[in-house]
């Protein structure tokens, strides 16, 4: 994690003290930032949003692959952008396109495995 990235962070988590969130003892399953519990009743980790405390491993494995899941969905829409901009511009090669079809057929299938 870069400086300017920790530096984010740091000012997420003060900005959720700020609001009169409150810091728990648990942490997140994925970057082990310490939770915070909202004024709604929310957990939330300062970098992936809502979590869910969970109390068994079984439960945090599936909360773990659940966010990995939610996260490559993440990065996929990120990186199909780039290439809807350049089907945009018209300026998209026939290996770009191979590429677009493929992380397609990826979205679809973590789509699919979220929904069971």
């Amino acid at each position: 994690m870069s400086k300017e990235e920790k530096n984010e962070v740091v000012k997420k988590m003060s900005d959720l003290m700020r609001s009169g969130a409150v810091m728990l003892e648990h942490t997140c399953p994925l970057c082990r930032l310490p939770l915070f519990r909202i004024k709604s009743g929310e957990v939330v980790c300062p970098v992936h949003g809502p979590v869910k405390i969970v109390k068994s491993e079984e439960e945090a494995v599936e909360a773990v692959s659940s966010a990995v899941l939610r996260e490559l969905e993440k990065a996929i829409a990120r990186k199909l952008h780039s290439y809807v901009e350049l089907l945009a511009k018209e300026d998209i090669n026939s290996s770009e396109m191979k590429d677009l079809i493929y992380l397609l057929d990826i979205l679809e299938r973590v789509r699919r495995i979220r929904k069971t």
